[in-house]
């Protein structure tokens, strides 16, 4: 890859392996652009449910989509805003109702369809990173850079847990655990955007891994295949 052309870095791993902090973190660093999949479609469902009031496992929603636009700002800080039909629903997509209603919305093969084309017009314009469960698989099989991340459930769920309780959340370790492992079930059995290992991608147990060391190594693989390097301490 030559200098200056675009390069999308697909992140993929299951729930809890911290794919998304570190693919921010390294975007951040690097000078890319970071895209929250997952944001997207808590957007999805937050503009059906405001449409639509209920939804229903099994049904078709891509028909209910007229009208809809979605945007997504990452700043250098860091941060992501994720904006519907110009206004900012950052804060309002993490609502319970929409954990709740997201699972029906995913796996809708109409409305994965639309995410997929809004997420690669997005990597038609700027280099990104972007996180998910199928986005070396399905949105971006020929990305310059496929990573996998993974780590044991046990890990996951004592640094899930530790999420939890620096919010102020009392939590059950056992339980979150269990949580991990029934959401690992789903996302491996899923009909439509299922987790897989990509063809071609790196593979990385976090489970003794520190946060730091894991950014770095995406980094250097990022490096390795023509894209941007860090050059004291800037996007070079």
């Amino acid at each position: 890859m030559m200098g200056g052309e675009r390069i999308v870095v697909a992140v993929d791993g299951p729930a809890g392996s911290g794919k998304s902090s570190v693919s921010r973190e390294a975007a951040r660093r690097l000078g890319l652009r970071y895209i929250d999949s997952g944001a997207i479609y808590r957007a999805v469902t937050h503009f059906l449910l405001g449409h639509l009031g209920t939804l229903e496992k099994g049904e078709s929603y891509a028909g209910h989509l007229d009208g809809l636009e979605i945007a997504q700002r990452f700043d250098p800080d860091g941060s992501v805003q994720t904006f519907v039909n110009g206004t900012d629903v950052s804060r309002a997509i993490r609502d319970e109702l929409i954990a709740r209603n997201i699972g029906t919305v995913s796996d809708d093969p109409g409305v994965r369809n639309f995410v997929n084309g809004l997420l690669r017009s997005w990597s038609r314009r700027e280099s990104l990173i972007m996180d998910g469960r199928d986005i070396g698989t399905v949105v971006f099989p020929d990305a310059a850079v496929k990573i996998f991340l993974d780590a044991s459930a046990e890990v996951r769920s004592l640094r899930r847990a530790a999420e939890y309780r620096e919010m102020g959340k009392t939590v059950d370790v056992n339980e979150i655990r269990n949580q991990i492992i029934r959401r690992d079930q789903e996302d491996i059995a899923r009909p439509f955007g299922r987790l897989a290992k990509a063809l071609g991608s790196f593979y990385i147990d976090t489970s003794s891994m520190e946060k730091e060391e894991v950014i770095k190594r995406i980094i250097e693989l990022i490096a390795e295949a023509g894209g941007p390097r860090v050059v004291d301490g800037r996007p070079g």
